[in-house]
This record gives C-alpha cells, sequence and structure tokens, in this order.
C-alpha cells in the first residue's frame, strides 16, 4: 500500500502567502535562488520573470511579444502532467485514483484536490483510529470500500451518545500539532470554504467541484439496472466492530469448549428465569435459520458497514414462551462479556419470530469478530441492538418507557434529516477505482440499499450530477432484508465517471423519505 506522506498546501494559504508576497518588497524574499528571477516595479512591487516588457514600455505596447513568449498549448501540457492525480492500492488490492484526471490539471494545479480530505495523508481511517493516543474501538470493513468521515459522524456530531463532538477532537488533534504543521496542513486540508464562507466537508463538497468528469445523461447511458433480496455475503465479507475489554482478551479462535462452558442468563420479570451454556441451549431448543441483513448506526452515506447472511441459531420465540415474560414487561436488557449493554427497542415492537441467539453464520460457526459463541441478532434494528459475546437477557419495566417508533439515526446537521436512512452504497469497488480496459466495454456496479426498519420503495442513479435520472422501483420490499442492486453500463469513452444514487424508502405513514445526501461514487476509465 502506498504511504501517503504528502505536503498539504492550502489554497486558501497559498492564496494568502501569494498576496503578501506580491505586496511585499524585493529584500523581502526569502528564497536566494529565486532573487534573480524575480523582476520588481519602482514600487518594489513583484512583476513578471519572462520579460514581455522588458524593452520598456507598456504591456499592450509590447503586444507583438506575446506570441513569441507565450505558448499556451506547452503550459497547458506541462501542467497537466506535473499535476496529474496520484493513484494507490488499498488493502483489498484495487487501484483507485480519488482525484479525476482533467485536460489542465485543475483539480491538482487550483484545487489541491490531492493534498486534501482525510485519506489524503491517511492510509485509511482505520489506521489514523488505532493510532489515537487514546482507547478507540477498531473498525474492518469487509466490502472493498473506504471507511470515511462520514462513518465517524454517526457517533460524534448530533449522535446523543455522549461522545465528543468531532469539531473539538479534530481540531484539537490536528492543529498547532508538529505533524500536520510540518505537512504545511491547513483549514482548507478538511475543508471547502463556500461562497458564503461556509465551511463544508472537503469529502462531502469535492465531487461538485472536480472538473474531468463525463456527464452522461439518462437517456445516453442506457443504464441496466436490477435487484434483488436474496445476495448472501460471504464470512469474509462481514463488517467488524470491536469488543470494549482489552483486545488481548478478544477471542480469535471458534473453539468448541467455549460453548460448552459459555453460560448464558436469562431473567428479570420473568415465570421461569435459567442458566444454560450455549451447548445446552441448542440441545434444549434447537436452531432454526433465516436470510437477514445487519447495518451498522453508524454507516454512512455511501459506506458499508452492512451484510446480509444467513444466520442460524436459537430462536428468541422459543425462549421467551419458556421463561414467560411478565405482562408489564418493556423493554429487553441484552448484555455482553464486555460490559456493553443495550435495551432493546419496545418489547412489543419486537417480532420475536425473527430473533435468533446466533451461533453460525453462512453454515459456519459463528465467527470470533462476530461474537463467539453467542450473539442476539434483532432483525430490522441497527446492528446497536446486536450484541456479541452475549452474557445475559434480562426482561424489565420501565415505568418512563417511551417506544420510539422505528429506528432512529444520528441527524445530519447541515440537512436536518437522519443519516444513513435510507443509505446506498457501491459494494464491489472503492471509490475512485481505476478499470483498465474498460472503455467500451460493459461493466457491472454492484450495491445495496437500505432503511433499517423501513421497506425500499425505489432507487435512481445518475451519470450527470443529478440532473436526470434512472429510476429502479422496488415495490413489495421486505425491510429483514437489504435490497441487493445492480448497474450494467458500457462506458462509451475512457474518463473519470460519477455515479450518483439517490434512495427512498416508505415510512410507516406511507410517506417517502428520501436520503439525506446522495451517494457519490467516482470510477475512473482506462
Amino acid at each position: 500500500m502506498h504511504v501517503k506522506k504528502k505536503l498539504i498546501a492550502g489554497v486558501m494559504c497559498l492564496a494568502v502567502v501569494g498576496l503578501m508576497a506580491a505586496c511585499a518588497p524585493q529584500e523581502l524574499t526569502t528564497n536566494p535562488a529565486k532573487q534573480s528571477e524575480i523582476a520588481t516595479d519602482e514600487f518594489g512591487r513583484i512583476g513578471n520573470n519572462i520579460g514581455y516588457a522588458e524593452d520598456g514600455g507598456t504591456y499592450l505596447e509590447n503586444y507583438a511579444q506575446y506570441a513569441d513568449k507565450l505558448t499556451y498549448a506547452d503550459k497547458v501540457a506541462k501542467n497537466a502532467e506535473q499535476n496529474a492525480p496520484e493513484q494507490y492500492t488499498d488493502q483489498f488490492g484495487f487501484t483507485y485514483q480519488p482525484v479525476p484526471s482533467d485536460p489542465k490539471g485543475w483539480n491538482n494545479s487550483y484545487l489541491d484536490a490531492d493534498n486534501r480530505g482525510c485519506l489524503s495523508c491517511h492510509d485509511s481511517i482505520e489506521d489514523a483510529v488505532m493510532s489515537l493516543d487514546t482507547k478507540h474501538n477498531a473498525y474492518a470493513m469487509g466490502y472493498p470500500t473506504q471507511l470515511t468521515i462520514a462513518n465517524c459522524l454517526g457517533c460524534h456530531r448530533n449522535a446523543g451518545f455522549g461522545n465528543t463532538q468531532l469539531v473539538e477532537t479534530l481540531h484539537g488533534i490536528h492543529n498547532g500539532k508538529s505533524q500536520f504543521t510540518a505537512m504545511n496542513g491547513s483549514c482548507d486540508s478538511c475543508h471547502y470554504i463556500d461562497s458564503n464562507a461556509k465551511f463544508n466537508l472537503w469529502d462531502y463538497a469535492k465531487y461538485d467541484l472536480y472538473k474531468g468528469i463525463t456527464n452522461v445523461k439518462a437517456a445516453d447511458a442506457k443504464l441496466n439496472v436490477s435487484y434483488d433480496q436474496d445476495t448472501i455475503s460471504n464470512n469474509d465479507q462481514l463488517f467488524f466492530e470491536s469488543l470494549n475489554n482489552e483486545p488481548s482478551e478478544w477471542r480469535t479462535e471458534t473453539d468448541p469448549a467455549v460453548a460448552d462452558s459459555w453460560v448464558l442468563s436469562i431473567g428479570g420479570e420473568v415465570e421461569n428465569p435459567l442458566e444454560m451454556t450455549v451447548t445446552e441451549l441448542v440441545e434444549k431448543f434447537g436452531t432454526k435459520s433465516s436470510i437477514q441483513k445487519q447495518s451498522c448506526i453508524e454507516n454512512a452515506t455511501g459506506n458499508a458497514w452492512i451484510y446480509q447472511a444467513e444466520l442460524t441459531g436459537v430462536s428468541m420465540k422459543d425462549v421467551i414462551d419458556y421463561v414467560k415474560p411478565a405482562a408489564s414487561v418493556t423493554s429487553l436488557k441484552a448484555t455482553s462479556e464486555d460490559g456493553y449493554n443495550m435495551v432493546a427497542p419496545a418489547f412489543t415492537d419486537v417480532n420475536y419470530e425473527d430473533c435468533l441467539l446466533v451461533t453460525e453464520i453462512n453454515g459456519q460457526p459463528l465467527p470470533a469478530s462476530q461474537g463467539y459463541p453467542l450473539t442476539l441478532a434483532v432483525p430490522r434494528n441497527s446492528a446497536a441492538a446486536y450484541i456479541k459475546t452475549l452474557t445475559s437477557l434480562n426482561f424489565v419495566t420501565d415505568p418512563k418507557f417511551e417506544a420510539k417508533g422505528g429506528v432512529g439515526s444520528p441527524v445530519d446537521p447541515d440537512t436536518k434529516s437522519m443519516q444513513g436512512k435510507p443509505n446506498s452504497a457501491v459494494l464491489n469497488f472503492p471509490d475512485g477505482v481505476v478499470l483498465d480496459g474498460q472503455a467500451g466495454k460493459e461493466l457491472t456496479l454492484e450495491g445495496f440499499a437500505d432503511a433499517y426498519d423501513e421497506p425500499i420503495k425505489k432507487i435512481e442513479y445518475s451519470l450527470d450530477h443529478g440532473k436526470t435520472w434512472t429510476t429502479l422501483e422496488t415495490p413489495s420490499n421486505d425491510p429483514t432484508r437489504w435490497t441487493y442492486w445492480r448497474v450494467k453500463y458500457t462506458p462509451g469513452e475512457a474518463g473519470a465517471y460519477l455515479l450518483k444514487v439517490r434512495t427512498t424508502s416508505t415510512q410507516p405513514d406511507g410517506s417517502d423519505r428520501i436520503c439525506s445526501r446522495d451517494t457519490n461514487f467516482l470510477f475512473n476509465v482506462k
């Protein structure tokens, strides 16, 4: 993997430096090697070093010299070559180019795009998180998509989880720190400042700023779109979030002896509390299998903290029929070995026919990364309700309990809408992927659409920055499963293309919920 140790030079910072230089007397120039090339006028202002007016007179009087002194084609060609975007190889082996090429090298000459955004400095957000001075859970992507700052916003921006806000943490980590300063880091490294002087995240704004993207109208693109709800992820495509205890305490193997000795306690306001090992639970209640999706509450626009698999385990309905919770019970409190606990959604609102105490995924023992030997699966909910390394379940009555009426996700403070509900992303390639030999040949992009407990109504695709759309209707959608879509497209020529994806789900009252942000997926065809 290419290690990103590049110079960050913010556009605003450069503009300020350039203005200061233009107004400074010659003797303040700090680079002696450039002294002889810099011409100044009678006021000490820096002029040109090409000498258009070297024979005296004004530029207009020396108009004829332009033809001899200036060669636009050479300037454009040289600049485009010098500012060609960089390419990298990711952890999945894909070559990707985050910044599209353009004929004039605009994206790097003027936007400094190769040196902006988190991934311009960090190989990955995962590495950055694990490199922090303080404890932070570790993450791993199952599909070849890059973790982005958008995922951080799920917990660190108006999330209501008690976490420090991202604006506080990232500014404190970067500003004034020697490494960031040594790389000429500036506000523009992370932000795009628009014409209203508003600070926007660069990773959100960049797709509308890039030059060199080929726009194709929907009628000309002739996209072939389809979907199913049956596609299964492989076990090596399951996303991962670590437990809270010390990494040295995590299990890395699926030793059957652990299931033989692992005790699950089920109690609270029940008639028949029980304590059984995982092996005893399976022997007493048997198992059932069902295909379910799981998505993290932090899964942000265009990201892939989601999978769908065949889950096998003990039916919670059978357990509930045995322990007989009191009629007053409002919630189910689940606790993990690492101390994490979660009060599941309203007890009366959960379809416990679908809930499982999971022991297998896709016919294999529950992977260690997924909470071996036992995980609670609660369909239609976020992964926050999927408790790994489950140790206890307690049925409780909370007199102050109020049903939330569905799965809520963090609110995007800019759009004032839920982040990631609904959501979509490309799953088979990373954003910015380089596809050699693909010009004139059919390309298949695969991805998901999901809205937790709400069915997906339609998915729309655009190749011209949202001016025209191709619509995929998804009737009779099952919210316990993801909507796995495929887009077949034949790019007519080499170049950069941007696929925008807009998803719509159906709310309980029958109204539409449109994604707070469209998914943007850049791909480079060679």
